[in-house]
Parts: C-alpha cells; sequence; structure tokens
C-alpha cells in the first residue's frame, strides 16, 4: 500500500462547515481535493481510501468520481457509501483490509469502533474527521491507532512510508502537519 487518505465527501456541502474546512464552496473543495490527490497519486500506485466518498448516493455519482482519481484503490466502506460498484478494474470495495508495511502491522476499518479489540498491530480509520482532536488524533501512540481523515492529512494522501516514519517517533500528532514539523526538527 503506498498511500492513505479517507473522508473526501464530495459534493457535501455541509462537511464544509461540519469540520470547519478551509473551502468557500463545495465546488472549489472537490475541485481541491482531486487536484491534490491526482498530483500525488500516480495511476499505478496503491491507495487504502478510508470511505465516505461522495455525499451523492448513485452508482453513477460514484463512478464519475472514481473515474476522476488515479491509483489502484482499496476502498474501504464508510458509512455514507450505500453503493458498491462490482467488477471495476482499479477499485475494490472492502469491509476491512490488513496488510504490513515495512514490518509494521495494520489493520483498516472505516469507524475505530468497528474494529478488532485484540489487535495487537495499529488500526487506522477515518470517519471522526477532526471533530473530537483529543479522542481521535492523527496519531495516538497509547490506542495504536491513526486517524486517516483528509482533514488532518493537510487535504492530501499520505505516504505510506511516510507514515511509518511518523510511527518510529513514539509520540502523539494531532495532524500531519505537527508530526512533519517533530520529523524535521529531528533531522
Amino acid at each position: 500500500m503506498d498511500y492513505l487518505i479517507s473522508d473526501l465527501h464530495l459534493d457535501h456541502d455541509n462537511i464544509i462547515d461540519y469540520c470547519d474546512r478551509p473551502f468557500n464552496s463545495v465546488e472549489e473543495m472537490n475541485e481541491t481535493l482531486v487536484e491534490h490527490w491526482n498530483s500525488i497519486i500516480d495511476s499505478n500506485d496503491e491507495v487504502l481510501y478510508g470511505g465516505d466518498l461522495t455525499i451523492r448516493t448513485s452508482a453513477a455519482a460514484l463512478l464519475d468520481w472514481l473515474n476522476e482519481l488515479n491509483g489502484e484503490i482499496v476502498f474501504l466502506l464508510g458509512n455514507h457509501d450505500g453503493t458498491v460498484l462490482e467488477e471495476l478494474d482499479r477499485v475494490q470495495f472492502v469491509e476491512e483490509f490488513r496488510f504490513e508495511h515495512r514490518g509494521v502491522p495494520f489493520y483498516a476499518i472505516h469507524d475505530p469502533a468497528d474494529g478488532p479489540s485484540n489487535w495487537n498491530g495499529w488500526l487506522l480509520h477515518g470517519h471522526h474527521h477532526n471533530n473530537w482532536p483529543d479522542q481521535f488524533p492523527f496519531v495516538d501512540h497509547d490506542s495504536r491507532r491513526v486517524n486517516f481523515s483528509v482533514e488532518l492529512l493537510d487535504y492530501r494522501p499520505l505516504a505510506t512510508d511516510r507514515l511509518v516514519d511518523y510511527l518510529a517517533c513514539g509520540e502523539r500528532f494531532p495532524d500531519r502537519t505537527t508530526a512533519e514539523n517533530a520529523l524535521q526538527a529531528d533531522d
């Protein structure tokens, strides 16, 4: 898995206020999020997408957005993802996903409440956005959780290599910017 990102909520006007996103309109948000994704992700990159792609519920809307995004996508189903498309060439829909990166085990699920209680690796999740930063920060070493909601990632996909670097610091990070600053201070 090369990159991670969750909870774009494309076409969702209310998410701008709900999560205090820095956009003046849903059109600006949609354009910026797709532009950020495609400026980082190449067509052959593997992306773990943590769910809640669009607020629109039709298969056509979902397919329209998936066609806009680069990469081979493992798509965790979120609570706003009512449509699942079968047999897409570069998208796999799943309820959960396990993988290892540079020796670090990960279990990914949209909502951390649905994760296993006995997992010995890191739990990756979205769902909570930036709304409860004390309980669901970007990196929480005590609970071994990573919240990869787009708001905590500066609205850009995160390289899994970089996440493993952050985890090696052993610190709690509220967001990607704080983690990046901590790594630069160590250099």
